[in-house]
């Protein structure tokens, strides 16, 4: 079902109310509209909490975010920024049948060797990778944050707006939160123009826990970016868990798009061995997606992200070299000039996670497993805050869904204990074990 957004960015899903009722006196606020943070809500949602949930973009789904570079209304120029396709696993399997569809087809996903050095980097083999269970979202990957959305009976949303934890009240216990929009800068401005008419009104409400549902670092550290903007709030007690336990790296992406069809060979490609490309996909190619312009979606090795201090500019000039370069070998000739550059970074890439598995190959790449053990919910059942990520597990977004289903049954354990006099220990002393 399609959630009804209203004039403040919110929206409520149209199941009936009665199909879920709250249990008095207990809200909860989830601050980050990813994958886990989208299921804690749906768990907390279908037991009956009043659940609200704050997303400082304009969408849901975090990383499975499709650009529409001139608005939704117009499809041609599309861009999946983030990641790049799914093996669902796990709970988040089941959620994912009624809006994936298989991509790429076999003999269409590669796998290609290179060799060379800076001043030349050249194909050395090309092999088939299987494509078994492999999926994207339809008609873009955003959809699947809207549909993950639908599935919270009586969720309230409220998107584009930052969420600044102001403490709690000492009289009640509740923490207060307000929502709103900072000040663009300038390379914010470039990207969304619209970020010029500054919203001024802010929203605030009680509720009687949080939920930090983002990037390990932007909890710990908050974040200094514009209309971003936000001090950390997390509790002493949380961030003594959390902190030196995960680590982010950052990798960039490129924008191209022809306006013409290229001759390619395959729809996507992981690259190995080139100093400066870990990944290839021609977007259009997915199902539902506009032909023409043909739009590729490239991202940097983390190697070269990490190797000087980019500007967005030299990105698009020297990415797109190796770029064209990489596509000469792959076609056997230069391929027409791009009518179409924009490059992106992605700031706050996983690269240790609280259970201690490895990552496997750069992202994208990385973010096609599901690590099968037990999470480590990050929960302060004293002050009633936690803390939920692809970083509480793994580095899909399975792992990301897995965590947030995680954290939202240690709160509600909790809840249980204290409603029946006591409190449930067994997964608090699991959770501490786990942390020493």
């Amino acid at each position: 079902m399609e959630p009804v957004e209203t004039r403040r960015g919110r929206w409520r899903s149209k199941r009936a109310a009665e199909d879920s009722q709250p249990v008095p006196g207990r809200s909860v606020c989830v601050v980050g509209g990813g994958p886990s943070g989208l299921a804690c809500c749906k768990r907390l949602c279908d037991a009956g909490l009043r659940v609200t949930l704050v997303q400082e973009s304009r969408g849901l789904g975090g990383k499975l975010c499709t650009k529409f570079v001139n608005g939704k209304e117009d499809p041609t120029l599309h861009f999946d920024m983030g990641v790049q396709l799914l093996r669902p696993a796990g709970p988040l399997a089941d959620q994912l049948k009624e809006i994936v569809e298989p991509w790429p087809k076999a003999g269409r996903y590669k796998r290609i060797s290179c060799a060379g050095d800076w001043s030349r980097w050249y194909v050395s083999s090309t092999q088939d990778l299987p494509v078994d269970n492999l999926v994207v979202g339809v008609p873009s990957m955003s959809a699947i944050g809207r549909h993950l959305a639908d599935q919270c009976p009586n969720l309230q949303v409220h998107i584009d707006r930052t969420a600044h934890v102001e403490g709690r009240k000492y009289a009640t216990g509740q923490w207060v939160v307000n929502w709103s929009r900072q000040e663009a800068n300038l390379g914010q401005l470039r990207y969304r123009p619209e970020l010029a008419e500054k919203v001024e009104e802010v929203e605030r409400g009680e509720f009687d826990a949080v939920v930090l549902a983002f990037e390990a670092n932007k909890i710990l550290r908050g974040c200094k970016s514009g209309y971003k903007m936000v001090q950390p709030s997390i509790t002493p007690s949380l961030r003594q868990r959390l902190d030196k336990r995960t680590k982010t790296s950052q990798c960039w992406n490129l924008m191209v798009a022809f306006d013409q069809e290229l001759p390619m060979p395959w729809d996507a490609a992981m690259v190995d061995g080139h100093g400066a490309l870990a990944w290839v996909a021609v977007d259009s190619s997915k199902p539902s997606r506009a032909k023409v312009p043909q739009c590729f979606m490239v991202f940097s090795t983390n190697e070269w992200a990490a190797w000087k201090q980019w500007s967005k500019k030299e990105v698009e000039r020297v990415l797109l070299n190796d770029f064209l370069a990489f596509l000469k070998e792959v076609l056997g000739s230069w391929p027409p000039a791009p009518c179409f550059v924009l490059s992106g970074r992605w700031g706050n890439n996983t690269e240790a996670v609280i259970t201690g598995v490895p990552p496997s190959g750069d992202f994208p790449a990385r973010a096609l497993g599901h690590f099968e053990g037990p999470g480590a919910p990050i929960w302060d059942r004293e002050e009633r805050m936690g803390a939920t990520g692809d970083w509480a597990r793994g580095f899909s977004v399975n792992d990301a869904y897995s965590a947030g289903l995680e954290m939202a049954d240690a709160m509600l354990d909790d809840l249980q204990g204290k409603l029946a006099g006591g409190r449930s220990e067994e997964r608090v002393l699991v959770l501490e074990v786990s942390l020493i």
